[in-house]
Parts: structure tokens; sequence; C-alpha cells
């Protein structure tokens, strides 16, 4: 029985650490041993995020929408409430694509200005519902 929960033990530790890679590169680029591992990280973020300066919060090595997204993925793996059945995470799920797809429209489209804020909290959202639906849904099939 213990084996069938390492595979969700094991998901939910790599989205945790996942959630907090955005903060890796700021904290162990001052660190002797961990500056390499730093700078590959930095590497990465540079190339998946555009990382206008306008969109950034001052932490974090990528912008508020993307740091949203990371962070709450890692929260929801790590809170992994709540346990809903299959149609209510995955109508969740869309739910905030949704509202995220809304967030980036509104703005393309010239209805409201720029707001970091509204990134990091539309990212938080789809990420969370995103990290819990990965563990519950892994929790269902173990």
């Amino acid at each position: 029985m213990k084996s069938a929960f390492a595979p969700v033990v094991l998901v939910r530790a790599l989205l945790v650490v996942i959630g907090l890679a955005p903060f890796v590169p700021g904290i162990a680029a001052h660190w002797g041993p961990l500056r390499g591992f730093a700078d590959a990280l930095d590497a990465w973020f540079a190339w998946q995020c555009e990382r206008d300066p306008a969109r950034m919060l001052g932490f974090g090595a990528v912008c508020a929408r993307c740091l949203g997204l990371y962070v709450g993925l890692g929260l929801g793996a790590l809170v992994a409430r709540p346990r809903a059945a299959w149609p209510r995470l995955e109508l969740a799920l869309v739910a905030a694509v949704v509202l995220l797809l809304a967030d980036v429209g509104s703005e393309a489209l010239g209805l409201r200005g720029p707001s970091a804020s509204l990134r990091l909290v539309t990212g938080l959202v789809l990420g969370y519902v995103a990290g819990v639906t990965v563990v519950v849904r892994l929790r269902s099939r173990t």
C-alpha cells in the first residue's frame, strides 16, 4: 500500500519545487555553489517568459502572470484542496482558463490598462486549480 502513494508524493514534491523555482535565481545567484544552477534556471525563465519590466513585480525571475502560474501550481499541489470529484475539478480548470483568457483579451483589446496584480491573480488561480487537479486525479488513480 505504501508504494501506491509514492508517485503522488513525488509529483506533489516536484510541483512544489517548480512553484518555488522563480525565486531561486535571485537567491542562489549570490551563493557560489549554486551560481551555475541559478544561471541555468534564469536562462530557462528568460526563454519561456518575455520578462517585460512593466509586467514584473520586482521579485521572482518571471513576469507577474508567470509567477502566479508557478506559485499557484506549487501551492495547489501542496494544499490539494478541494478534493472534488472528476467533473468539478475539470470545470474549475476550464473556468480558470476562461478567467485568464478574459484578462489577456481585455488588455489586448484595450478595454483596460495593464495590471500586474490582476496578472498575478489570474495566474495564481489557474496554477492553483491545475496543481489541485493533478494531485487529486493522480490520487484517484492509485
